[in-house]
C-alpha cells in the first residue's frame, strides 16, 4: 500500500486512446516527470494537454491528455493519476515503462479494485461486481452488476444485519444475569424479528439461481427421437439456418451451439444428435454426446413428432424420471392431419404443441421457457452472483434459523446467543468487514490488470 503502481487500463490491440492509470502516494511525482510541460498537478481534477517524454532522455513519446486527483475522494483512496495517449501498444507500453522509470511499478491484477476496498471505497460484493459489470453478458446482467456496483446487496440486507446485531447485544447483556430468564415478551419479539430475518434472507439465498444464469448464462438442450424437427425449431427460435435439416433420420450428429437471449439471460441452446434405434456407430458417438449434455443442462426441450407413434418411449421416460422439474415437452407438426397428444398420455406433465414448420405456437413455448429461467419473485435489488456470497449468506440463514428455533423452545440464551454471533459473523464477511486474507487473494487474482 505505500507502493505507486501503474498499468494500462485499456484493452490490448490498436486504438484511438490508451489510458495509463497510477495510483499510491508518489502518483502527481510521476506524472509531473512524464508531462513535465501539463499542469495537471496544480489543478487538481482538471483534464490538461501535455507531451509525454522519456523521464531520462527528455525525448518525446505522445502527444497526451492528463488529469491528477488527490485523495482520499478517489476511485482507490489514493492519490491518483491518468495520462490519456493514443491507444498503439508500442506507445502505450513506452508510456508505462516511463511510469516505472519514474518511480511506479507494474500493479497486480485486480490491485486497483483492492486498494479501493482496503481503503473503504467499497466493500467485497461491489468489488465483485466491477468484473461481473466487464463480463456481462447481456443487458440484464450489466444492470444487475451496475446495481452491485452501487451498493445494492449492501442496502438491501444492511436492516438484516442490524437487527442481528441488536438482538445479539440483548441476548449477550442476559449472559451477564444468569440467575434472570429472559421474559418471556422479549423472547416471543426475538423470534418474531428472526423470523422476518431468515424471510429475507430465504429469498437472498434463492436469488443465486438467477445470479448464475444472469452471470453464466443458461444452457438450453433440445433432444428427443430423430426427425422430431429439433433442427428446425433451433432455427426457429434463433431466426437463423444455424443446423442442416434433411428429412433423412440422423442428420445431426454432433452438437450444434447457438446463442440466444429470453428477458435478459444469455442462452445457449444445444442441438443434439437425435435418439433412435438401429444407429449406426457414428449415431451412437453422437447419441451418447446427447445423453451427456443432457445431464448438465439448465432446461431440456424433449422434442417429440406429434404426428407419429414414438418408438422409444421408455428412453423418453428415462430421461423425464432423471430430470424431473427441468424438462418441457415440446409436441411438433401440429399441422398434420394424424397428430394427436393423446398417444403421449404417459407423459405426466404439461406439453406444449407447435408446429415449427408454420411458425405456430412458438411464442407458447418461449413462455414456457421464460416461467422456468425466469423468476418474477427475485427483487433486482438483491441477487447473489457468487458462490462466496451465496456461502455467506446460507451461514447467516443457518444460525439464525437455529437461534430462533432455541429460543421458540424456550432453551438456552446462551446458545440462542452464540449462533446470533455466528450470523453476524457470516453477513460481515458477505461484505468483508472481517474476510480472511486467502479469501480476499482469491477474489482479486482473478481481476485484469489496470482494474
Amino acid at each position: 500500500m505505500t507502493d505507486t503502481i501503474s498499468a494500462i487500463a485499456t484493452a490490448t490491440g490498436n486504438a484511438a486512446l490508451g489510458i495509463i492509470r497510477i495510483s499510491g502516494p508518489d502518483a502527481k511525482a510521476v506524472l509531473r516527470r512524464i508531462v513535465p510541460g501539463a499542469t495537471a498537478h496544480r489543478f487538481p481534477r482538471k483534464i490538461r494537454y501535455g507531451k509525454a517524454v522519456d523521464v531520462d532522455t527528455g525525448t518525446l513519446i505522445d502527444d497526451v491528455l492528463c488529469f491528477y486527483s488527490p485523495g482520499p475522494n478517489t476511485a482507490t483512496g489514493e492519490d491518483t493519476a491518468e495520462i490519456h495517449g493514443h491507444g498503439g501498444m508500442l506507445v502505450l507500453n513506452r508510456l508505462l515503462q516511463q511510469t516505472f522509470n519514474a518511480g511506479a511499478r507494474l500493479a497486480e491484477p485486480g490491485e486497483f479494485t483492492r486498494r479501493a476496498y482496503t481503503n473503504g471505497r467499497m466493500d467485497l460484493t461491489q468489488a465483485e461486481a466491477v468484473m461481473a459489470l466487464i463480463g456481462a453478458k447481456s443487458e440484464r446482467a450489466a444492470q444487475t452488476a451496475a446495481r452491485q456496483l452501487n451498493g445494492s446487496i449492501g442496502r438491501e440486507l444492511a436492516a438484516e444485519y442490524e437487527q442481528v446485531t441488536t438482538i445479539a447485544a440483548a441476548l449477550e447483556t442476559c449472559l451477564d444475569f444468569p440467575d434472570e430468564d429472559l421474559p418471556d415478551e422479549q423472547n416471543a419479539e426475538f423470534v418474531s424479528q428472526l423470523d422476518d430475518v431468515c424471510e429475507k434472507l430465504t429469498h437472498a439465498v434463492q436469488s443465486y439461481r438467477m445470479g448464475q444464469l444472469l452471470t453464466k448464462g443458461a444452457k438450453v438442450v433440445i433432444a428427443g427421437p430423430s426427425n422430431a424437427g429439433k433442427s428446425s425449431l433451433l432455427n426457429a427460435l434463433i431466426r437463423e439456418d444455424k443446423a442442416l435439416v434433411d428429412s433423412v433420420p440422423g442428420t445431426t450428429r454432433d452438437i450444434v451451439e447457438a446463442s440466444y437471449e429470453i428477458d435478459g439471460i444469455p442462452i445457449t441452446f444445444l442441438d443434439t444428435a437425435g435418439l433412435r434405434f438401429g444407429a449406426q456407430k457414428v449415431e451412437q458417438m453422437g447419441m451418447a454426446k446427447s445423453k451427456q449434455a443432457i445431464d448438465t443442462a439448465d432446461l431440456i426441450l424433449i422434442v417429440l413428432d406429434g404426428a407419429e407413434e414414438l418408438e422409444i418411449q421408455s428412453d423418453i421416460q428415462q430421461i423425464l424420471d432423471a430430470n424431473a422439474g427441468r424438462t418441457v415437452i415440446v409436441l411438433n407438426k401440429s399441422d398434420k392431419a394424424t397428430f394427436s397428444a393423446k398417444r403421449f398420455s404417459f407423459i405426466d406433465q404439461p406439453v406444449v404443441s407447435i408446429s415449427v414448420q408454420k411458425h405456430h405456437n412458438l411464442e407458447a413455448l418461449q413462455h414456457q421457457m421464460r416461467n422456468y429461467l425466469v423468476s418474477e419473485q427475485v427483487s433486482p435489488d438483491l441477487i447473489l452472483t457468487t458462490a462466496r456470497q451465496l456461502n455467506a449468506v446460507e451461514t447467516a440463514l443457518t444460525h439464525t434459523k437455529t437461534a430462533m428455533r432455541t429460543l421458540a423452545e424456550n432453551g438456552e440464551p446462551e446458545l440462542a446467543a452464540a449462533d446470533i454471533r455466528w450470523a453476524r459473523e457470516a453477513l460481515a464477511g458477505l461484505w468483508g468487514k472481517h474476510a480472511m486474507t486467502d479469501v480476499i487473494d482469491t477474489i482479486f487474482s482473478s481481476f485484469c490488470l489496470g482494474k
